[in-house]
């Protein structure tokens, strides 16, 4: 496997390194000294065609790529107010300055068509109206158009692959990472540009000190958007069944204050969670927020939630950012979430686990479930961010009051079981945690402190009924409450020292994390008697770190186009476990050096690599050191058996090549990466009856992953065209432990991934999404039991304009599996919209063909799994979407 991989590597760099550029850079000045900001162009001497197009930036400074074999080129700065210069030039890197004589520019009457993307610097600038269609609406329907930039299913943005570290909307972070707030709120028609920050600091203080490779994005609004209060509103309903949906939607944005408030809920498949979701949270350490308890649900297929989410949601948000200070130089940011759902799910499953000695272990689940999330998120925040200082102030709180009910029929081969369960889990959670930063730069010189407290409680209880599959026909039901407290610290301070090309951090920090878990499996009797818990199905456990270390960074860089950083953290790391049940206390303490590097550099002004590796060690993990049983569901009662400290080490490296041409709209990022894993305790399960029980050995054992990745795409200005490629290959291997039996795995998996969005004319849109892929897991020790897995999905749509005010859209989605019998299944939407004044109506039907289950199945030589999910049904929906204001 390694060295299939070695060779491929090498191929899939070396095209992209064959060719000739020639950077230009230089500055624009005036006879007086003064910076100019003009358009500066390059062409091949003799020729029309311009090559290269860029803006000099606020200090005058400009850098421009030629892509040709030209002998001599022709460099000219210009603007309305500098007039027009030119210079011939070799073709040759080097510098070439100007020094002009402003005068006006005399223009004629002409129409100018704006570039889709320009560059300054390392800013691009994508012209939104070059990619807004008619029926694009809000943002986030271009940003999915622009090329470089793709945006998931969970609405999370990326640039050339990387996710984005900052959503600014006119330089401001108003919604501190629930960015989904303003791409699906925001119009289109009230954005002027969309500009994408390459490696962008969000700290000003660090700028040319801590370097990142991640892009920021930020909201260039139109005039008219700006000053004015804008508020939309939006209601529906349809049938089958009865169905609703209700928007409204306010906005505010000045240059010194911001605000945006929504309400949306539905019955009709809408998911706003994802328009909620933090896509970064920086300023916020999260204290743990996993239950260890859950409740059988049937598994959801992997299509367009619409298709199959059974809802009823509520979601209210609010956020408000004033700048305050005597120089407007502090942000006041205020964001409250409340989010409220009911979801519904109904399935089958059958899963077959193959045990050694040619027995198995086959469960099917006839399941319907009901989850219920209530919760309230309120964060405050003050925040300077200047170029020498630096200070934040982060007070978040999150009360959560969740449950999940589920019923279902359960049989299986082991003792004939055919049950009637009953289950229900309620999950509230509380958390609060304040974070406070600061950094003060004197001359060459930095300091730093940070500080973060964090508390949290979460009280579990789940109830289970019956309970013979328990062992013990005298038990009616159970019930497992797991009470789990937290409580952390954490101090850091540096001090930086730039010298020449070389920035040094030196720093000490600690932190304290206090954890505590209280566990009680008990039960009641076929007489309606409590059953308390035994001490083998108890737990009192206080499970505690303390560290302290030293930190070492280390960035050098040379003239912009080399960087490199180096980290060394030293850490000494004590543990304690408090195990009152059995009355064992345990200490263990340890050194810990986690060193990881990064390198960058710009072999031209479009053509970056990277490289970067790691290894880190850890040790220990509170789910690895209870001793009494937890039922963590009622197919899972887990403990830990081996009386040793989990000590892991990881270690990894990546090297990835990036191209953007902003000029030419292309881009493009190849990865590869490389991970190993040493751990010196293997787990796994055995099967008594049904349940799966923990088991543990002392075992070293290894695992490892290969894996390749290239994305790209491409603007046109023939017919409005964005194209976009990608693909990858992963591999994996490792062991297993089932049945006290150690069986080497592997997998292997590949991607391929491609569509088009174009814009014929006025009247027609087109898009088509197409993904392909193949996978197979095995056991090395099995005969081949499975082929490979196969799976394709195709997505068409086209929107038709007639006339002015109508559109009509009509939408395929294509699936295939090959690891059922039903290996195709189709869906067809359509909808219609007709605009009237301020108001906008719209028909939508989806599910067309009234398709009712999804049925998808996977396998490996270890065991089977196969799934029905009922969907939504065919429905309709009558809405219209209003101003207000």
């Amino acid at each position: 496997m390694k060295q299939r991989f070695l060779c491929i590597l090498p191929l899939c760099f070396f095209p992209l390194l064959v060719y000739s550029q020639t950077t230009l850079t230089g500055t624009v000045k005036n006879k007086q000294g003064e910076s100019l900001i003009v358009n500066v162009t390059v062409q091949a001497k003799g020729s029309n065609t311009i090559a290269g197009f860029t803006m000099s930036d606020s200090e005058g400074k400009y850098s421009l790529t030629y892509k040709g074999t030209a002998d001599s080129l022709v460099l000219t700065a210009s603007g309305v107010s500098a007039g027009k210069h030119s210079r011939i030039v070799p073709n040759r890197p080097g510098q070439v300055d100007f020094s002009i004589e402003e005068k006006v520019m005399e223009l004629k009457e002409v129409t100018v068509t704006a570039a889709p993307i320009r560059r300054t610097g390392d800013t691009l600038n994508y012209s939104v109206g070059a990619y807004t269609g008619k029926n694009d609406r809000t943002i986030e329907d271009v940003l999915k158009k622009l090329p470089g930039i793709t945006v998931n299913e969970s609405g999370a943005i990326s640039y050339n692959k990387i996710p984005i570290n900052k959503f600014y909307i006119e330089d401001i972070d108003l919604l501190q990472g629930r960015y989904g707030i303003a791409t699906k709120n925001v119009e289109a028609k009230d954005v002027a540009t969309v500009q994408v920050l390459e490696n962008h600091q969000p700290i000003k203080a660090l700028a040319g000190k801590a370097f990142s490779e991640s892009a920021a994005i930020n909201l260039k609004l139109k005039n008219s958007a700006k000053g004015k209060l804008i508020l939309t509103a939006l209601a529906g309903a349809g049938y089958e069944p009865v169905i609703w949906n209700a928007e409204l939607v306010s906005m505010y944005f000045t240059a010194g204050k911001q605000n945006m408030g929504t309400y949306k809920g539905n019955n009709a498949g809408r998911d706003i969670n994802t328009e909620i979701q933090a896509h970064y949270d920086y300023d916020y350490v999260s204290p743990i927020d996993i239950s260890l308890l859950s409740i059988a649900m049937p598994s959801t297929p992997p299509v367009n939630k619409k298709r199959y989410l059974d809802n009823i949601t509520h979601s209210v948000t609010e956020n408000h950012l004033l700048k305050i200070g005597k120089d407007k130089d502090k942000e006041l940011t205020v964001n409250a979430v409340y989010y409220n759902e009911q979801q519904e799910k109904e399935g089958y499953s059958l899963s077959e686990q193959f045990l050694p000695g040619n027995t198995s272990v086959r469960i099917e689940e006839d399941v319907e479930s009901r989850t219920k999330t209530n919760s309230l998120e309120l964060a405050l925040k003050l925040n300077s961010n200047v170029k020498d200082k630096y200070f934040n102030n982060l007070l978040n709180i999150k009360q959560g009051w969740n449950s999940d009910r589920g019923t279902g029929i359960t049989r299986s081969n082991v003792g004939d079981m055919d049950e009637t369960m009953s289950q229900y889990l309620y999950r509230p959670s509380l958390s609060v945690g304040n974070n406070l930063e600061m950094i003060k730069n004197i001359g060459n010189k930095s300091y730093r402190i940070f500080f973060s407290t964090t508390y949290s409680h979460r009280p579990h209880h789940l109830t289970v009924t019956p309970a013979g599959f328990f062992g013990n026909s005298h038990i009616a039901s159970l019930e497992q409450t797991v009470i789990s407290d937290d409580f952390s610290a954490q101090i850091k301070t540096s001090y930086g020292l730039k010298i020449k090309n070389i920035n040094m951090d030196y720093g000490f920090w600690g932190s304290v994390d206090v954890r505590g878990m209280d566990t009680r499996l008990t039960g009641t009797d076929t007489l309606g008697r409590y059953v308390p818990a035994a001490d083998s199905l108890k737990n009192d456990l206080w499970y505690n770190t303390y560290q302290i270390g030293v930190n070492q960074n280390y960035t050098f860089t040379n003239n912009g186009k080399f960087k490199a950083s180096l980290a060394i953290p030293v850490i000494n790391y004590t543990l304690t476990q408090n195990d009152r049940i059995p009355d064992k206390f345990t200490a263990y303490n340890r050194w810990i050096i986690n060193p990881s590097l990064t390198t960058s550099y710009d072999l031209t002004h479009d053509l970056t690599v990277s490289t970067g590796g790691s290894f880190r060690k850890n040790y220990g993990n509170m789910d690895d050191a209870y001793t009494g049983y937890i039922m963590h569901s009622y197919l899972s009662l887990l403990r830990n058996t081996v009386d040793r400290l989990f000590e892991p080490r990881s270690g990894g490296a990546s090297a990835s090549l990036q191209y953007r041409d902003a000029f030419r709209a292309v881009f493009f990022n190849i990865g590869v990466n490389y991970g190993k894993s040493w751990k010196n305790l293997l787990y796994g399960f055995d099967y008594k009856g049904i349940m799966q029980v923990k088991t543990t050995i002392d075992q070293p054992t290894e695992s490892e992953n290969y894996g390749i990745g290239f994305d790209g795409s491409k603007g046109f200005s023939f017919w409005r065209t964005t194209l976009r490629v990608s693909g990858g290959y992963n591999e994996s291997a490792g062991e297993h432990l089932i049945q006290d039996n150690i069986l080497k795995y592997g997998s292997e998996s590949y991607r391929a991934g491609a569509s088009i969005d174009m814009t014929p004319s006025s009247f027609l849109n087109l898009n088509y999404n197409m993904g392909w892929s193949q996978s197979r897991s095995f056991s090395k020790d099995l005969p081949e039991r499975f082929p490979s897995i196969r799976s394709q999905n195709h997505t068409a749509s086209v929107w038709l304009n007639p006339a002015r005010r109508i559109s009509i859209n009509v939408s395929g989605d294509y699936r295939y599996n090959s690891a059922v019998d039903n290996r195709n299944i189709t869906f067809f939407d359509t909808r219609m919209r007709y605009k009237n004044g301020p108001a906008e109506w719209e028909l939508e039907c989806n599910n067309l063909f009234n398709v009712r289950e999804y049925v998808s199945a996977s396998y490996t030589d270890l065991s089977t799994y196969f799934y029905r999910y009922n969907l939504r049904p065919r429905s309709f929906l009558l809405s219209v979407r209003f101003k207000l204001k």
